[in-house]
């Protein structure tokens, strides 16, 4: 996979897992308000919608005993009620938290009446009846709610009340001076609710620290839809009617004032919806925030520390140093401990592949280009001597003959020119190698191509070096090729490139090694020429660098000076007919040499 796809896969994925968080935050958000706006509506109202609750969960076991949520049964023991199952005898078959003053049966008047409170009952009762089963199951659930207790317990004492109430305002004394009694001292601090006292027209008599919002007349039906929906109103509203005067109590506490509910075991507690959605809107928005930042460190990590790395790699090789940046680990960065690519660098693979490869290719460079300012001080200093050498006995016999002091004859003036022409042409060589190889890299006109039998070509350029008495000691084979094989070739050149190769296979091994040259066709007009030595063969530095330019190779006993140019020439000049040259050998297991020329490139720097 390219790195282009990489990267879109890469942000395709990051997008979708941001989505599908953010949609399953989004889900478990609502989910989660939702249940908690169930829980603080039955905190709120229990009384009114948790007999819907407890019959929506009500079942029938195998024995016939009922079945109740035990949650919900912690929430009526919680909200300080019971409750009791009643069959169609008004008997309690079952019974949860039942204080002792509870009746365990019920006649059909009594229940109307305590329900209606039409005699005195402690416990304010809801009642739910629903056919289960082919039974009529009927829940009764009682409780002391503060508000309504607080009511109750402000009709009984009616005239006391009212006494204190206008006594404390009179003096404008603080509210905390009156003492109350604890039902309603609880109603008012922890709901913080205001007393109203109505007379029996519905108008407003006497207040206390009465809600604002709330009206001084009331209509019957007023009355009871403020009891029955206080949600409406904002206010929740219990009221009770003196026996005698026929005045009406009433006991006011904004709606969101119950006591609410905690969202965790440390908090907060909120107490209406607006507070709830508003806290859990808020702590989405908190988790999507932190799950963009973890994306970003994340993204940071994966997209942003592979390419720090990359340039703090190239860096380094700005000031030469080619090794990759190492962990505390001394280990490539990029790298775990098999070698292998890290995966938040895979994204990067090609990038990373790419810095290694030129890393090593300039590491590799600056090591030849090191070597190759070695081997041309070495080379300028051996060419220094080898053309002193010989321009000194020049000069030396130059100054001989100049000399009047002696009277030379004939023949001692003609060896002294033959030493002087021998040395003359020593010294041209050398200048004449360095032109033919600048020529070679350079010039587009180095070679004159004609279309030559190579058998010829290079049966020749053996036979002469066979034919020389300096390389008697050595044995010379030459395996001609069955076929005519017709090549376009410049011949000196050519048989220059085959003398470097063989001269330098006979100047570095021992007399007696043996030296076979073959020539074989190949594809098409190619052929390949293989030179093939018995010798001592080179060790890795010495066949890394044998077509070097200036390189001597080892010097032997026969061999104090050279250009050190033979092989590289050699080279150029196989390049320039569109040849290749590959070298095989190891110490003790001799050398071969073999140039191959496909043909393809014949008309290379043709003129």
């Amino acid at each position: 996979m390219t790195m282009r796809r990489r990267f879109v896969w890469m942000f395709i994925r990051q997008w979708l897992t941001v989505g599908v968080i953010t949609a399953i935050c989004i889900v478990m958000m609502f989910l989660w308000i939702a249940e908690k706006m169930t829980e603080l509506d039955l905190k709120r109202n229990f009384s009114r919608v948790a007999l819907e609750s407890i019959m929506d969960a009500y079942s029938v076991r195998e024995d016939g005993s009922p079945h109740i949520s035990p949650r919900l049964l912690k929430q009526v023991e919680a909200n300080g009620g019971w409750l009791q199952v009643l069959n169609e005898d008004g008997e309690a078959t079952s019974a949860y938290f039942t204080p002792p003053d509870v009746p365990g049966i019920y006649k059909p008047g009594e229940l109307i009446d305590y329900f209606n409170r039409q005699q005195p009952f402690p416990y304010r009762l809801y009642i739910l009846i629903r056919p289960i089963e082919g039974e009529m199951v009927t829940l009764l659930y009682g409780v002391k709610e503060p508000l309504d207790t607080a009511a109750s317990v402000l009709a009984e004492g009616g005239a006391a009340f009212e006494h204190l109430i206008r006594e404390a305002r009179q003096t404008e004394s603080a509210s905390g001076t009156i003492v109350w009694p604890e039902e309603i001292r609880y109603s008012l601090e922890e709901y913080k609710a205001g007393i109203q006292l109505l007379s029996a027209e519905g108008k407003e008599l006497l207040s206390y620290r009465l809600p604002s919002g709330v009206p001084h007349q009331y209509s019957p039906q007023e009355l009871v839809l403020r009891w029955q929906y206080p949600e409406r109103y904002g206010m929740r509203t219990e009221m009770r009617t003196e026996k005698d005067s026929g005045r009406m109590w009433l006991i006011h506490a904004p709606y969101d004032a119950a006591p609410g509910i905690g969202l965790t075991p440390f908090g907060p507690t909120v107490t209406s919806d607006s507070q709830l959605i508003m806290y859990g809107f808020g702590s989405l928005v908190l988790i999507l925030l932190l799950a963009c930042g973890g994306l970003a460190l994340w993204q940071g990590n994966r997209i942003g520390l592979p390419m720090l790395h990359v340039m703090r790699w190239l860096e380094q090789l700005a000031q030469r140093y080619y090794k990759e940046p190492a962990d505390r680990h001394g280990r490539p960065s990029s790298r775990r401990r098999s070698g292998r690519l890290k995966h938040r660098y895979k994204a990067y693979a090609e990038v990373v592949y790419s810095v290694e490869e030129l890393s090593q290719q300039l590491e590799q460079h600056e090591l030849e280009r090191g070597q190759n300012e070695r081997m041309r001080e070495e080379w300028i200093a051996g060419l220094s001597h080898d053309l002193k050498t010989p321009l000194s006995s020049i000069y030396g016999y130059a100054q001989l003959l100049r000399s009047g002091q002696y009277e030379w004859d004939r023949e001692e003036v003609t060896d002294f020119a033959a030493i002087m022409v021998e040395k003359a042409e020593y010294m041209d060589g050398l200048i004449q190698d360095l032109n033919l190889l600048y020529r070679l890299k350079h010039a587009s006109d180095a070679l004159h191509l004609e279309y030559r039998n190579v058998n010829v070509v290079a049966g020749e350029a053996v036979a002469r070096i066979a034919e020389d008495p300096a390389w008697s000691p050595y044995e010379c084979e030459w395996i001609s090729s069955s076929e005519d094989i017709y090549y376009h070739v410049d011949p000196l050149a050519f048989r220059r490139m085959m003398d470097n190769i063989m001269v330098n296979a006979m100047l570095h091994n021992p007399p007696g090694t043996q030296l076979k040259i073959q020539l074989q066709k190949g594809p098409g007009s190619g052929f390949t020429l293989h030179f093939e030595d018995n010798g001592n063969g080179m060790d890795e530095a010495t066949l890394n660098s044998l077509f070097q330019r200036y390189y001597r190779g080892t010097p032997t006993d026969r061999i104090t000076s050279g250009s050190g140019l033979g092989m590289a020439i050699a080279k150029e000049i196989a390049e320039a007919h569109g040849g290749t040259v590959e070298v095989r050998s190891a110490v003790g297991q001799g050398t071969l040499i073999t140039a191959s020329f496909s043909g393809i490139r014949e008309d290379i720097r043709q003129i």
